[in-house]
C-alpha cells in the first residue's frame, strides 16, 4: 500500500490528551461505513515501541463539521476476506507534533505491510492426555464448588491456561504437594501421573483421589510394575526432566534405568539381555526414541520392547504437524514464553524445515518488518502461550488485508490388520 493511501482527517467526538495516541478499535467512516480495526493491537505495539502512551477507544464517526474537531486521525483501509473493509488508524491531539509524527509513521508502516496472505495453523498443542486431566480437574472443581471440600490439583499442571483460570474461579488450588490436604479434601492427579508414594500419602490423609493420569502414562506405569514383579530390568527411554519419568520409575525403583541418548546405552551394565525390556515413555516422539532403540539392540540383540497399554503418537504427530506447517510457510510464528522448554522445542522442530522462526509472547511482538514480503505465515502454539493468544494473533493479522486461514494437523491412526 502506498504512502499516499494514508488519509489525515480532522475528527470530533474523541478527546486525546497531549502526548497520547488513541488507537481506534472501530471507526465510523462516511465513505466505507463502520470499519473494524482488527490490527489495533499491532498499531498499539508499534506506538509503544516508539515511547508513546496508547489508549484504545471506539470512534463512532470520523466525519467532522468544518472548523470543529477534537483530534487528528491518520487512517488507511484495506479489504477483508469477507468483502468488508478494515481500518488501520491512530488519532492524536491537535498541535501535538511529536505524537502526530509517530502516529502517521506507524499507520504508514502497517499500511505498507498489508497484503493478501495465507495463515497456516498447526492446531492445539494439547494432547488427549492433557485434555483428559483438564476435564477431570474441571469436573472435580465444579462438583465440589461450594460444598466445603477443598480441591487440590497437583502440579505439574499440563492443562490449557483457560482451564487453569476456570479452576481458580471455582476455588480449586494448584498444589505442588499434599502438605495442606485435610481429610475429605479432593486431590486431582495430573496427566503426568504421580509416584506410588504420593498415592499412598493421599490415602493416609483421607483424601478423595480423582485420577487425571493420562491413560498411556498409566499403561506405562503398569508395564513397569509387571516387569518388577518378574524381577526383570526395564530401560526407560525418556528424559530425566520429564515429569512422568519419576512417576513411571517409581513403580519399579530398583528395576528401572532411564536412558536419554544413544550414547547412554554404552554405560548400561546388563548381564543377561533376555531379562531386559525397553519402554518408550509416553510424551517422547518415536523419531527421538528410534536411535536409542537401535543402539540398545546393537548392544543387546535379545532385548525386547515392553508392552504398554498403547503407544503414544501425539508427540510425533505434533512434531510432524509443526514441521509441515513451517515447511509450507515463509515465516513461522511460535506463540509462547521464549524461555519455556516447550517453546524452544517447537522452535527447533520448525527450524528443521529451514524456515525463519519468530517467537511471539504477545501480539505487540509482531512488527511490520517481520511481514515484509511474506505471503504465507505459519503459526504454532507452545503450551506456555497465554490464554487466547492464538485467537488474538489471527484477529490482528486479519486486519492487514485478505487472510485465508488453513488448519493443518497430522494424525496417526491405529487399525487392526485383517488377514485373508
Amino acid at each position: 500500500m502506498s504512502r499516499s493511501a494514508v488519509r489525515e482527517i480532522q475528527v470530533s467526538g474523541i478527546r486525546v490528551r497531549r502526548g497520547e495516541v488513541v488507537v481506534p478499535t472501530q471507526i465510523g467512516d462516511p465513505v466505507h461505513g463502520m470499519l473494524s480495526c482488527h490490527a489495533a493491537q499491532l498499531v498499539a505495539g508499534s506506538l509503544g515501541a516508539k515511547g508513546r502512551d496508547v489508549r484504545f477507544a471506539e470512534l463512532p464517526s470520523c466525519d467532522s463539521p468544518a472548523g470543529e474537531f477534537d483530534a487528528t486521525l491518520y487512517l488507511a483501509t484495506c479489504p477483508q476476506e469477507d468483502g468488508t473493509t478494515a481500518a488501520i488508524a491512530a488519532a492524536v491531539s491537535p498541535g501535538d507534533a511529536l505524537s502526530a509524527a509517530a502516529a502517521r509513521a506507524v499507520v504508514e508502516e502497517w499500511a505498507a505491510a498489508s497484503a493478501t496472505r495465507t495463515l497456516l495453523l498447526a492446531g492445539s498443542p494439547w494432547c488427549s492426555g492433557a485434555l483428559h486431566a483438564a476435564s477431570a480437574a474441571r469436573q472435580a472443581a465444579s462438583e465440589h464448588s461450594g460444598t466445603g471440600r477443598k480441591v487440590h490439583v497437583l502440579a505439574p499442571v499440563a492443562i490449557p491456561p483457560e482451564t487453569a483460570s476456570e479452576l481458580a474461579e471455582l476455588g480449586a488450588v494448584i498444589a505442588t504437594s499434599l502438605t495442606d490436604v485435610e481429610p475429605g479434601d479432593v486431590v486431582v492427579l495430573p496427566a503426568h501421573g504421580v509416584t506410588a508414594e504420593v498415592r499412598a500419602d493421599a490415602a493416609r490423609r483421607g483424601a478423595i483421589v480423582i485420577d487425571g493420569t493420562c491413560p498411556m502414562v498409566a499403561g506405562a506405569q503398569m508395564a513397569a510394575s509387571r516387569i518388577a514383579d518378574r524381577d526383570q530390568q526395564l530401560v526407560l527411554i525418556s528424559q530425566p526432566s520429564q515429569a512422568s519419568t519419576v512417576a513411571i520409575a517409581s513403580q519399579a525403583p530398583r528395576n528401572v534405568t532411564v536412558v536419554e541418548s544413544p550414547a547412554k546405552t554404552a554405560t548400561l551394565q546388563i548381564s543377561d539381555s533376555r531379562q531386559v525390556q525397553y519402554l518408550l515413555q509416553p510424551g517422547i516422539a518415536h523419531e527421538a526414541g528410534a536411535p536409542i532403540i537401535r543402539a540398545l539392540r546393537a548392544r543387546y540383540p535379545a532385548v525386547k520392547g515392553a508392552v504398554a497399554a498403547d503407544a503414544c503418537y501425539a508427540p510425533s504427530d505434533r512434531a510432524g504437524t509443526i514441521y509441515s506447517v513451517a515447511l509450507g510457510s515463509d515465516l513461522m510464528l511460535v506463540l509462547g514464553n521464549p524461555d519455556a522448554a516447550d517453546t524452544k522445542q517447537v522452535c527447533g522442530q520448525a527450524r528443521n524445515s529451514g524456515t525463519h522462526v519468530q517467537v511471539i509472547a504477545k501480539v505487540a511482538d509482531i512488527t511490520p518488518a517481520m511481514l515484509s514480503g511474506i505471503q504465507t505465515i505459519g503459526v504454532a502454539e507452545s503450551t506456555s502461550a497465554q490464554a487466547g493468544l492464538a485467537a488474538q494473533v489471527l484477529m490482528a493479522l486479519s486486519g492487514l488485508g485478505r487472510l485465508s486461514v488453513v488448519r493443518r494437523k497430522l494424525s496417526t491412526e491405529k487399525s487392526t490388520a485383517v488377514l485373508a
